[in-house]
C-alpha cells in the first residue's frame, strides 16, 4: 500500500513552548525541541506525541518549517525523508544534503537582498535602542553565510504592541518593496518574495510526483504563512485554535451564525 505523504509545519502545530501550553492549561508530555543551550524548549502534549508517533509509523513525513537547518536539527522528531526549512529557502534530501537545483535557484534570487536585509536589521536595532525597548532583530543565514530573511521579537511576549509599533515605523522609513511581512504573535518576519513555503513545496511535490504520481498528499499547518504550502496538497488540516483557523471560523460564524454542526443553517451548506 502506498504510504501517504504528510507535509507538516512544526511550531504551534505539532508542538509548542511550555509558556503556550501553560496558557492553554496543557501539560507537557515529551520534549519536542531544544534551545541553543540544548535544554528542553518546546514540548508535545500527550495527544500530539501520540499523533506524531502514528505519523512516523504510517506515513512519509516532511517538515515544512520556518526553522533554519540548525534549529530544525534540535527538533527531537526523527525525520528520515526530505525537509523544507527556513521558510522554504532550504530543501534537503533524505541524506540531509541540500537539493542542488533548489539551492542554486534560491542563492541567485537572494543576491539583490543581501544589503537590504542588513540595512533593515540595523534600522530595527537602532529604533529598539532609541525607544528603550528590549527587543531584537536577527538575520537568518543559510548556505555558508548567505542572508535569507529577517525576524524580530520582543523579549517580553506581553509587550508585542511595542514591537509592532517600531516595526511599522521602520517599514515607513525603508519601505517594503520586494518583501512580504509575516506577523504571528511575538514574531515579525521580513521575507524576500523568492522565499516562500508554497514555492518550495511545489518544487518538491513535482519532483516526488514524478516517481509516485498518485501518492496522497496531506498538509498540516497553523499560521497564515502555511497557507501557501497547504494549497499545494490534496487535503489539508489545521489546529482549531490557530492563526490560520481563526479567520476561517470567523467568516463561517458571520455567514452562517455558528460553527456548531447542530445549527439548522448548515442543512443546505
Amino acid at each position: 500500500m502506498t504510504k501517504p505523504l504528510f507535509l507538516v509545519d512544526l511550531d504551534d502545530n505539532l508542538f509548542q513552548t511550555q509558556r503556550k501550553m501553560t496558557q492553554k492549561g496543557q501539560t507537557p508530555a515529551e520534549t519536542a525541541a531544544l534551545d541553543r543551550a540544548l535544554k528542553p524548549r518546546s514540548f508535545f502534549s500527550q495527544e500530539q506525541a501520540n499523533f506524531v508517533h502514528w505519523l512516523l509509523e504510517h506515513a512519509d513525513v516532511i517538515p515544512v518549517t520556518a526553522r533554519g537547518t540548525e534549529e530544525t536539527a534540535r527538533v527531537t522528531i526523527p525525520f528520515t525523508s526530505w525537509k523544507v526549512m527556513t521558510h522554504g529557502a532550504v530543501i534537503t534530501m533524505p541524506d540531509d544534503q541540500p537539493d542542488p537545483q533548489w539551492q542554486d535557484q534560491i542563492q541567485t534570487a537572494l543576491i539583490p537582498y543581501q544589503q537590504q536585509l542588513h540595512d533593515r536589521q540595523a534600522a530595527l536595532t537602532a529604533a529598539f535602542n532609541a525607544a528603550n525597548i528590549d527587543a531584537w532583530a536577527r538575520i537568518n543565514f543559510e548556505y555558508d553565510g548567505q542572508a535569507i530573511y529577517l525576524v524580530a521579537k520582543h523579549t517580553d511576549s506581553s509587550k508585542i504592541d511595542e514591537l509592532y509599533a517600531v516595526a511599522d515605523q521602520v517599514d515607513r522609513e525603508l519601505g517594503t518593496d520586494g518583501f512580504y511581512i509575516h506577523r504571528n504573535d511575538n514574531n515579525i518576519a521580513w521575507l524576500p518574495h523568492c522565499i516562500e513555503k508554497g514555492k518550495a513545496t511545489r518544487y518538491l511535490i513535482d519532483k516526488l510526483r514524478a516517481d509516485e504520481p498518485h501518492k496522497p498528499i496531506i498538509g498540516l499547518g497553523d499560521s497564515l504563512s502555511d497557507m501557501t504550502f497547504l494549497r499545494q496538497c490534496s487535503w489539508f488540516g489545521m489546529p482549531p485554535h490557530s492563526q490560520l483557523s481563526k479567520p476561517l471560523l470567523d467568516f463561517i460564524d458571520a455567514e452562517h451564525g455558528s460553527t456548531q454542526p447542530t445549527t439548522t443553517k448548515w442543512n443546505n451548506v
